[in-house]
């Protein structure tokens, strides 16, 4: 397939992100707390599956270390994520979720999935099995784009 062929869809996908952001973002704001932002949800969702410093975080969501330190603060003063000495650095802190930030996490997670799932129940029969190998396929491409390695790694595995 060419990128003359693709430009609309592309355009089209990205008409589609900012609202389904902003829909997430208020669902969001209604669910778990007036004052968190798309950003901190993603920073827990992140630092749900594990700890890890501030310039880790920094570097995996692609923004200044100050930046991150600004959406961590917010969710620390919640009481949702704690900073934790590293005892053989003394001049770093791991950060991870608190058992209630985990519980405010779930919840919204939950909540945004069930929310999801109505707005999809709105799709064609044929529309919804078309999203549903859309999806996988994009996620494929885009954890690609996010990590060559992984493409690297694929191309040798499959070249074996």
């Amino acid at each position: 397939m060419t990128s003359n062929e693709t430009l609309p869809s592309a355009e089209e996908l990205l008409s589609v992100l900012p609202l389904l952001n902003r829909l997430i973002a208020v669902k969001l704001r209604q669910e778990i707390d007036e004052e968190i932002t798309l950003s901190q949800f993603r920073v827990l969702t992140q630092l749900q599956e594990h700890s890890i410093t501030l310039s880790e975080l920094a570097d995996q969501r692609h923004v200044t270390r100050q930046a991150a330190s600004l959406q961590v603060q917010g969710l620390v003063e919640r009481g949702w994520v704690r900073r934790v000495p590293d005892l053989e650095d003394r001049r770093q802190a791991w950060l991870e979720v608190t058992e209630e930030g985990l519980s405010r996490w779930g919840q919204a997670r939950t909540s945004l999935i069930e929310y999801l799932a109505g707005l999809l129940q709105e799709l064609t029969t044929e529309e919804f099995e078309a999203l549903q190998v859309l999806i996988p396929a994009l996620k494929r491409v885009m954890e690609r784009a996010r990590d060559p390695r992984k493409l690297s790694q694929e191309e040798s595995e499959s070249a074996l």
